[in-house]
């Protein structure tokens, strides 16, 4: 007997058709054996399907951070300022330099001829708007030969200390000109050198490149390992600012001016990306212990939080243990949905302190250690986050929480660590950008929103 009469034109419909039906028996039958591992995603966040919502409250309180990673960064931080919440910090540059075209060895030409007419560190200014702080300080900038070399190996943090010669070599006193632009009449080109900070160097430094006779890639490394750029100004409350610079330009070197006989020339040391280079930070840490401050110095819910960059103060947030373990207790629980919403305290965020566009979540373990959260490295950082929208940050954490909850059921963990909020100062991708910006925060309410279904 015939009791489905079905027609089909040829094998590989019939094919397509048997693996439909195979694929729904399948996706049916796993469904109906294990609910314990329903993975987050599977029912639409905004679905209001037997969807119960909650506001978890969040403990949050301001705590210092750690060091950073300031090695190889896209731009590194120059100034110093003081903030009239955050109070003094400074950002200083280490860097080392090579000889001209990357070449073996280089020579200014017959030493008793060469007159070396003046040299300048040149440091490209990284665009129009990377100013925060006052655009029109005047600041103190000096410049020190470094007396160790820097480690082309590993990474460096901002906390390392550097030794330097006390000499100074070279002086900059005056505001940073991020919209002006040189011609370079070198061999009579006619390019247009964008803006870049000038630092005119001594004459003891000219001299000391005039006497050299010859310069080798090694040599000259033992020789010169690199300078200091520190800024020495000592602003009053409010006066400061830094700049971000851009140390892997074309434009950023040791520029020296020099003449063989009648003839005027010029060589370009470079500042190359692959060269040892980094950010050394200094933050003021009476900031800490300032009457209006101290409250964040206890690990005890605060309705106002500081998020400052350059290693200075993160937001710590917990979910606390029985809020885990009450949702832990039913495996059948699926999360939907998990957000963060972190907002800025108004009247922080003006032209000379614009709050971040971006600041990032990490989880923490149990060493303390920053690591990324689940939902960063199983999706990416625009899935978990962070860009600011009126005054909002937002950050997805479903598969985080998941994360803890599966733990917890399963006995292979049963501590949360915490969760952190910085101001990053690295590059993921094209996400982030190094950053000088700080933010007030609102946390009284810092709350946990969630969606979850409970699967019967």
């Amino acid at each position: 007997m015939n009791y489905c009469k079905v027609k089909f034109k040829n094998l590989a419909v019939i094919k397509n058709f048997i693996l439909f039906l195979s694929a729904f028996a399948l996706l049916y039958s796993s469904c109906k054996k294990d609910v314990n591992t329903l993975a987050v995603g599977f029912i639409n966040p905004d679905s209001s399907f037997n969807s119960t919502q909650e506001s978890i409250f969040l403990n949050s309180f301001t705590t210092t951070m750690d060091s950073l990673a300031t090695h190889q960064q896209s731009l590194y931080i120059l100034g110093a300022i003081n903030d009239p919440i955050f109070g003094k910090s400074q950002a200083t540059i280490l860097t080392t330099y090579t000889i001209p075209n990357n070449a073996a060895s280089f020579s200014f030409g017959d030493s008793s001829k060469v007159i070396i007419d003046s040299v300048v560190l040149q440091l490209r200014i990284g665009n129009d708007t990377t100013c925060i702080g006052d655009i029109n300080a005047i600041h103190d900038i000096k410049v020190y030969e470094l007396t160790e070399k820097l480690s082309d190996t590993s990474a460096i943090f901002s906390n390392r200390n550097y030794l330097k010669s006390s000499t100074v070599v070279g002086t900059f006193n005056t505001k940073f000109s991020p919209n002006d632009s040189i011609k370079n009449t070198y061999l009579y080109s006619n390019a247009v050198i964008p803006a870049c900070m000038r630092i005119k160097m001594s004459d003891d430094f000219k001299l000391k490149l005039q006497n050299q006779k010859i310069f080798t890639s090694t040599s000259f490394y033992d020789f010169y390992k690199g300078f200091a750029i520190v800024d020495e100004s000592n602003f009053g409350p409010n006066e400061g600012g830094f700049w971000y610079m851009n140390l892997n330009s074309i434009y950023t070197n040791l520029v020296v001016y020099y003449r063989n006989d009648t003839t005027h020339l010029r060589a370009e040391f470079p500042i190359q990306f692959a060269n040892p280079k980094y950010n050394k930070y200094v933050n003021n840490s009476s900031f800490l212990t300032q009457p209006n401050t101290t409250k964040f110095n206890a690990s005890q819910q605060r309705d106002i939080c500081y998020l400052q960059s350059m290693g200075g103060t993160k937001l710590r947030m917990f979910i606390s243990d029985s809020t885990l373990n009450r949702l832990a207790a039913s495996p059948q629980l699926a999360i939907q949905k998990a957000e963060i919403v972190v907002k800025s305290l108004s009247g922080y965020d003006d032209n000379n302190f614009k709050i971040p566009n971006q600041i990032t979540l990490i989880s923490t373990d149990s060493l303390g250690r920053s690591i990324l959260t689940v939902d960063s490295y199983s999706e990416n950082f625009f899935y978990l986050g962070g860009s600011v929208k009126n005054g909002e940050y937002r950050f997805n954490i479903a598969r985080e929480l998941n994360f803890l909850l599966t733990n917890l059921r399963n006995g292979s963990g049963n501590k949360h660590y915490g969760l952190s909020v910085i101001v990053p100062n690295s590059t993921y991708g094209s996400v982030f950008q190094t950053s000088a910006r700080r933010i007030v925060l609102d946390t009284k309410n810092l709350k946990l929103k969630i969606n979850y279904t409970i699967i019967k």
